[in-house]
């Protein structure tokens, strides 16, 4: 995967952040431990930003979260792929891990009303 410079540089360890085309980098050395975990979407807005964070249940007791501010341009991709791919990075920015987020009627419902999308 191709990622820019600026990207990089703004890609802080254990942070995330939405890419383009309903991915989401996650630098990080904490990688699920199956990419067919299932998960749930959690959607807070603040002032500007829109706040989602997937809990991917890849361990009983201790599940990944996954967090992220989101424009509404990356929303609408979501919500029409309805899903979102979740890309893992280790510290040189090689891709480790990918997680394909599936995103359900009720999840899409919240991000529409949340980012004003018809």
């Amino acid at each position: 995967m191709d990622i820019p410079e600026d990207i990089k540089s703004n890609l802080k360890e254990s942070s995330c952040l939405a890419f383009r085309d309903g991915i989401v980098l996650c630098k990080s050395n904490d990688f699920p431990l199956k990419s067919d975990a299932s998960s749930v979407t959690e959607i807070d807005r603040s002032a500007q930003d829109i706040l989602i964070r997937h809990v991917i249940y890849d361990h009983p007791e201790s599940p990944l979260t996954v967090e992220y501010t989101a424009d509404r341009k990356f929303i609408e991709k979501i919500v029409n792929n309805k899903h979102v791919n979740v890309v893992f990075l280790d510290d040189s920015m090689k891709e480790k891990s990918l997680v394909k987020v599936q995103l359900s009627k009720e999840e899409i419902a919240i991000m529409k009303k949340e980012a004003s999308l018809a």
